[in-house]
Protein backbone atom coordinates (compact mmCIF):
# COMPACT_ATOMS: atom_id res chain seq x y z
CA UNK A 1 0.00 0.00 0.00
CA UNK A 2 0.74 3.65 -0.91
CA UNK A 3 0.07 6.36 1.55
CA UNK A 4 -0.82 9.47 0.50
CA UNK A 5 2.80 11.05 0.50
CA UNK A 6 4.34 8.41 -1.49
CA UNK A 7 5.44 5.76 1.46
CA UNK A 8 5.38 2.39 0.76
CA UNK A 9 3.71 0.18 3.97
CA UNK A 10 4.21 -4.17 3.30
CA UNK A 11 2.24 -5.91 6.42
CA UNK A 12 1.61 -9.62 6.60
CA UNK A 13 -1.95 -9.12 7.71
CA UNK A 14 -4.06 -6.03 7.60
CA UNK A 15 -7.34 -5.41 9.17
CA UNK A 16 -10.27 -3.24 7.42
CA UNK A 17 -11.62 -1.62 10.36
CA UNK A 18 -12.79 2.10 8.57
CA UNK A 19 -17.11 1.69 9.33
CA UNK A 20 -17.70 1.04 5.24
CA UNK A 21 -14.77 -1.02 4.17
CA UNK A 22 -12.72 1.70 2.27
CA UNK A 23 -12.46 -1.03 -0.03
CA UNK A 24 -14.72 -3.88 -0.78
CA UNK A 25 -14.08 -7.07 -2.31
CA UNK A 26 -16.47 -8.55 -0.15
CA UNK A 27 -19.31 -6.26 -1.62
CA UNK A 28 -20.44 -6.16 2.04
CA UNK A 29 -22.18 -2.44 0.89
CA UNK A 30 -25.39 -4.89 0.39
CA UNK A 31 -25.96 -5.92 3.77
CA UNK A 32 -24.77 -2.87 5.58
CA UNK A 33 -27.16 -0.23 6.02
CA UNK A 34 -25.61 3.19 7.12
CA UNK A 35 -27.02 5.24 10.20
CA UNK A 36 -26.38 8.92 11.52
CA UNK A 37 -27.39 9.91 15.00
CA UNK A 38 -27.39 13.63 16.53
CA UNK A 39 -25.73 14.77 19.72
CA UNK A 40 -25.95 17.42 22.08
CA UNK A 41 -24.06 18.40 25.15
CA UNK A 42 -24.60 21.03 27.78
CA UNK A 43 -22.91 21.90 31.06
CA UNK A 44 -24.64 20.42 34.27
CA UNK A 45 -23.89 21.60 38.32
CA UNK A 46 -22.89 18.47 39.75
CA UNK A 47 -25.40 18.68 42.13
CA UNK A 48 -27.78 17.88 39.22
CA UNK A 49 -26.09 15.35 38.05
CA UNK A 50 -28.80 11.93 37.01
CA UNK A 51 -26.36 10.08 38.26
CA UNK A 52 -26.15 7.19 35.46
CA UNK A 53 -26.88 6.54 32.18
CA UNK A 54 -30.24 6.42 30.76
CA UNK A 55 -31.84 5.07 27.61
CA UNK A 56 -35.46 5.44 26.53
CA UNK A 57 -37.34 2.61 25.01
CA UNK A 58 -39.66 4.85 22.48
CA UNK A 59 -38.93 5.19 18.96
CA UNK A 60 -36.23 7.73 18.06
CA UNK A 61 -34.59 6.77 21.37
CA UNK A 62 -32.80 9.21 23.49
CA UNK A 63 -29.77 8.11 25.60
CA UNK A 64 -28.13 10.13 28.08
CA UNK A 65 -25.17 10.18 30.25
CA UNK A 66 -22.80 12.62 31.78
CA UNK A 67 -19.02 12.87 31.66
CA UNK A 68 -16.20 15.16 33.78
CA UNK A 69 -16.22 18.77 32.74
CA UNK A 70 -14.23 21.78 34.01
CA UNK A 71 -14.58 24.00 37.09
CA UNK A 72 -17.03 21.26 39.07
CA UNK A 73 -19.61 20.90 36.46
CA UNK A 74 -20.44 17.78 34.12
CA UNK A 75 -21.37 17.72 30.72
CA UNK A 76 -24.59 16.09 29.78
CA UNK A 77 -24.31 14.47 26.90
CA UNK A 78 -27.66 13.68 24.69
CA UNK A 79 -28.01 11.53 21.60
CA UNK A 80 -31.31 10.36 19.58
CA UNK A 81 -32.55 11.33 16.16
CA UNK A 82 -30.84 8.47 14.27
CA UNK A 83 -31.64 9.25 10.27
CA UNK A 84 -30.35 7.47 7.26
CA UNK A 85 -27.14 9.96 5.79
CA UNK A 86 -29.50 12.43 2.78
CA UNK A 87 -32.48 12.94 5.14
CA UNK A 88 -33.46 16.42 4.23
CA UNK A 89 -35.44 17.54 7.63
CA UNK A 90 -31.86 17.55 9.54
CA UNK A 91 -32.43 20.97 11.10
CA UNK A 92 -35.88 20.15 12.12
CA UNK A 93 -34.21 17.09 13.95
CA UNK A 94 -31.71 19.12 15.81
CA UNK A 95 -34.43 21.29 17.58
CA UNK A 96 -36.35 18.31 18.58
CA UNK A 97 -33.51 16.99 20.15
CA UNK A 98 -32.59 20.41 21.80
CA UNK A 99 -36.37 20.67 22.80
CA UNK A 100 -36.56 17.28 24.47
CA UNK A 101 -33.22 17.93 26.11
CA UNK A 102 -34.34 21.54 27.50
CA UNK A 103 -37.51 19.94 28.81
CA UNK A 104 -35.97 17.51 30.84
CA UNK A 105 -32.77 19.39 31.91
CA UNK A 106 -34.21 23.25 32.13
CA UNK A 107 -31.60 25.96 32.10
CA UNK A 108 -29.17 24.08 30.58
CA UNK A 109 -27.08 25.81 27.69
CA UNK A 110 -25.70 23.28 24.72
CA UNK A 111 -22.18 23.68 24.52
CA UNK A 112 -21.16 21.45 22.01
CA UNK A 113 -23.35 19.33 19.27
CA UNK A 114 -22.27 16.64 16.68
CA UNK A 115 -22.99 13.69 14.83
CA UNK A 116 -21.70 10.10 14.50
CA UNK A 117 -22.13 7.43 11.98
CA UNK A 118 -22.19 3.71 11.65
CA UNK A 119 -23.61 0.93 9.98
CA UNK A 120 -26.13 -1.97 11.26
CA UNK A 121 -25.36 -5.34 9.42
CA UNK A 122 -28.93 -7.10 7.80
CA UNK A 123 -28.91 -9.65 10.58
CA UNK A 124 -27.78 -7.26 13.46
CA UNK A 125 -25.01 -8.95 14.02
CA UNK A 126 -20.97 -7.62 13.27
CA UNK A 127 -19.10 -8.60 10.57
CA UNK A 128 -15.41 -9.92 12.18
CA UNK A 129 -13.25 -12.15 10.78
CA UNK A 130 -12.29 -12.83 7.45
CA UNK A 131 -12.54 -9.99 4.55
CA UNK A 132 -14.48 -13.00 2.10
CA UNK A 133 -13.85 -16.44 1.40
CA UNK A 134 -10.43 -15.92 0.06
CA UNK A 135 -9.06 -13.98 2.17
CA UNK A 136 -5.97 -15.25 3.69
CA UNK A 137 -4.57 -12.29 5.51
CA UNK A 138 -7.32 -10.07 5.42
CA UNK A 139 -9.62 -9.62 8.19
CA UNK A 140 -12.37 -6.96 8.87
CA UNK A 141 -14.34 -5.42 11.83
CA UNK A 142 -17.59 -3.12 11.05
CA UNK A 143 -21.75 -3.00 11.04
CA UNK A 144 -21.35 -2.63 14.99
CA UNK A 145 -24.89 -0.71 14.54
CA UNK A 146 -23.91 2.00 17.45
CA UNK A 147 -22.06 -0.56 19.50
CA UNK A 148 -18.85 0.40 19.06
CA UNK A 149 -17.35 0.53 23.23
CA UNK A 150 -18.23 -3.19 23.45
CA UNK A 151 -17.80 -4.46 19.82
CA UNK A 152 -14.87 -3.02 19.83
CA UNK A 153 -13.21 -4.58 22.45
CA UNK A 154 -14.97 -7.87 21.30
CA UNK A 155 -13.25 -7.42 17.42
CA UNK A 156 -10.18 -6.46 19.12
CA UNK A 157 -9.95 -9.87 21.03
CA UNK A 158 -11.49 -12.23 17.93
CA UNK A 159 -8.69 -10.49 15.42
CA UNK A 160 -5.94 -11.07 17.76
CA UNK A 161 -6.40 -14.19 18.12
CA UNK A 162 -7.06 -15.09 14.29
CA UNK A 163 -4.20 -13.33 13.37
CA UNK A 164 -1.79 -15.93 15.73
CA UNK A 165 -3.65 -18.78 14.84
CA UNK A 166 -5.68 -19.23 17.82
CA UNK A 167 -9.22 -20.47 17.79
CA UNK A 168 -12.41 -18.85 19.12
CA UNK A 169 -15.16 -20.91 19.95
CA UNK A 170 -17.96 -18.04 19.00
CA UNK A 171 -15.93 -16.91 15.72
CA UNK A 172 -18.42 -18.35 13.59
CA UNK A 173 -21.16 -15.96 15.08
CA UNK A 174 -19.23 -12.73 13.23
CA UNK A 175 -18.20 -14.35 10.67
CA UNK A 176 -18.40 -12.14 7.51
CA UNK A 177 -18.87 -15.12 5.28
CA UNK A 178 -21.80 -15.87 7.18
CA UNK A 179 -24.92 -15.99 5.16
CA UNK A 180 -28.42 -16.56 6.75
CA UNK A 181 -31.32 -16.47 3.83
CA UNK A 182 -34.40 -16.54 5.57
CA UNK A 183 -32.88 -14.25 8.57
CA UNK A 184 -31.21 -11.62 6.43
CA UNK A 185 -34.15 -11.96 3.43
CA UNK A 186 -36.57 -9.21 4.72
CA UNK A 187 -33.61 -6.84 6.13
CA UNK A 188 -32.06 -7.11 2.49
CA UNK A 189 -34.78 -6.63 0.18
CA UNK A 190 -35.66 -3.36 2.14
CA UNK A 191 -32.28 -2.00 2.13
CA UNK A 192 -31.68 -2.71 -1.65
CA UNK A 193 -35.56 -1.37 -2.41
CA UNK A 194 -34.78 1.86 -1.05
CA UNK A 195 -31.34 1.98 -2.55
CA UNK A 196 -33.06 1.23 -6.24
CA UNK A 197 -35.39 4.13 -5.19
CA UNK A 198 -32.91 6.40 -4.43
CA UNK A 199 -31.13 5.45 -7.66
CA UNK A 200 -33.94 5.87 -9.88
CA UNK A 201 -36.20 8.54 -7.83
CA UNK A 202 -33.67 11.04 -7.17
CA UNK A 203 -32.61 11.43 -11.23
CA UNK A 204 -36.94 12.27 -11.72
CA UNK A 205 -37.42 14.22 -8.81
CA UNK A 206 -37.21 18.25 -8.92
CA UNK A 207 -34.99 20.46 -6.66
CA UNK A 208 -36.49 23.69 -4.32
CA UNK A 209 -34.86 25.66 -6.62
CA UNK A 210 -35.20 26.69 -10.02
CA UNK A 211 -32.19 28.73 -10.94
CA UNK A 212 -28.89 29.08 -9.09
CA UNK A 213 -29.72 32.51 -7.97
CA UNK A 214 -32.12 30.80 -5.82
CA UNK A 215 -29.75 29.35 -4.10
CA UNK A 216 -29.78 31.09 -0.65
CA UNK A 217 -26.57 31.54 1.28
CA UNK A 218 -25.79 28.55 3.68
CA UNK A 219 -27.91 26.03 1.46
CA UNK A 220 -27.61 23.80 -1.27
CA UNK A 221 -29.55 22.23 -4.23
CA UNK A 222 -29.02 19.86 -6.71
CA UNK A 223 -29.63 21.47 -10.15
CA UNK A 224 -29.31 20.33 -14.11
CA UNK A 225 -26.84 22.32 -15.64
CA UNK A 226 -25.89 21.62 -19.49
CA UNK A 227 -27.63 18.14 -19.01
CA UNK A 228 -25.64 17.13 -15.70
CA UNK A 229 -27.12 17.31 -12.44
CA UNK A 230 -24.95 19.41 -10.21
CA UNK A 231 -24.43 19.92 -6.34
CA UNK A 232 -24.72 23.69 -5.83
CA UNK A 233 -23.80 25.44 -2.50
CA UNK A 234 -23.97 29.29 -1.43
CA UNK A 235 -21.98 29.69 1.32
CA UNK A 236 -22.33 32.70 4.10
CA UNK A 237 -19.99 35.02 1.72
CA UNK A 238 -22.60 34.29 -1.06
CA UNK A 239 -19.62 32.41 -3.07
CA UNK A 240 -21.24 29.74 -5.01
CA UNK A 241 -19.52 25.99 -4.80
CA UNK A 242 -20.90 23.43 -7.53
CA UNK A 243 -20.12 19.14 -8.27
CA UNK A 244 -21.33 16.55 -9.55
CA UNK A 245 -24.04 15.33 -7.55
CA UNK A 246 -22.88 11.63 -8.59
CA UNK A 247 -21.91 9.83 -5.21
CA UNK A 248 -18.34 8.38 -6.51
CA UNK A 249 -19.25 5.29 -4.93
CA UNK A 250 -22.13 3.99 -7.15
CA UNK A 251 -24.02 7.23 -8.71
CA UNK A 252 -26.57 7.71 -6.80
CA UNK A 253 -27.15 11.15 -6.33
CA UNK A 254 -26.39 13.39 -3.26
CA UNK A 255 -28.48 15.76 -1.18
CA UNK A 256 -27.67 18.56 1.01
CA UNK A 257 -27.58 18.19 5.00
CA UNK A 258 -29.03 21.87 5.71
CA UNK A 259 -27.62 21.32 9.54
CA UNK A 260 -24.06 19.84 8.85
CA UNK A 261 -23.80 21.59 5.25
CA UNK A 262 -22.65 18.73 3.86
CA UNK A 263 -23.53 16.33 0.83
CA UNK A 264 -25.00 12.71 1.88
CA UNK A 265 -25.99 9.94 -0.07
CA UNK A 266 -29.01 8.36 0.86
CA UNK A 267 -27.84 4.79 -0.66
CA UNK A 268 -24.92 3.98 1.16
CA UNK A 269 -23.91 6.66 3.31
CA UNK A 270 -21.16 8.51 1.89
CA UNK A 271 -20.67 11.99 2.79
CA UNK A 272 -18.78 15.06 1.03
CA UNK A 273 -18.07 18.79 1.81
CA UNK A 274 -19.41 21.58 -0.13
CA UNK A 275 -16.15 21.80 -2.14
CA UNK A 276 -16.62 17.72 -3.00
CA UNK A 277 -13.72 16.56 -0.42
CA UNK A 278 -14.67 13.10 1.06
CA UNK A 279 -15.84 13.48 4.47
CA UNK A 280 -17.47 9.35 4.97
CA UNK A 281 -17.16 6.46 2.94
CA UNK A 282 -17.67 3.83 1.27
CA UNK A 283 -16.97 6.69 -1.07
CA UNK A 284 -12.72 7.17 -1.17
CA UNK A 285 -12.92 9.96 -4.68
CA UNK A 286 -14.51 13.45 -4.15
CA UNK A 287 -17.15 14.82 -5.91
CA UNK A 288 -15.35 16.44 -9.41
CA UNK A 289 -15.80 20.31 -9.53
CA UNK A 290 -17.79 21.70 -11.98
CA UNK A 291 -18.26 25.22 -13.67
CA UNK A 292 -21.27 27.19 -13.41
CA UNK A 293 -22.12 28.99 -16.83
CA UNK A 294 -23.11 32.10 -16.64
CA UNK A 295 -26.93 31.78 -17.83
CA UNK A 296 -29.26 30.00 -15.31
CA UNK A 297 -29.49 26.83 -14.79
CA UNK A 298 -32.80 24.86 -14.77
CA UNK A 299 -34.38 22.85 -12.16
CA UNK A 300 -33.08 19.23 -12.23
CA UNK A 301 -36.68 17.33 -13.42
Amino acid sequence: MRTGHGATVTARDVVVATHYPVFDRALLFGRLEPRRELVVASTLPADRDPGGMFITPEQNTRSVRTARYRDGQRLLIVTGEHFTPGTDDVTARWERLLAWTRERFPGTEVAYRWAAQDNTTTDRVPFVGPFHPGAGHVYVATGFGGWGMSNGVMAGHLLAAAIAGDEVPWAGLYDPRRLHPVREAVSMAKLQAKVARHFVGDRLRGSHADTVDDVAPGTGAVLRVGGERCAVHRDDAGAVHAVSARCTHLGCIVHFNDAERAWECPCHGSRFAVDGAVLQGPANRPLEPRDLPARPATPAT
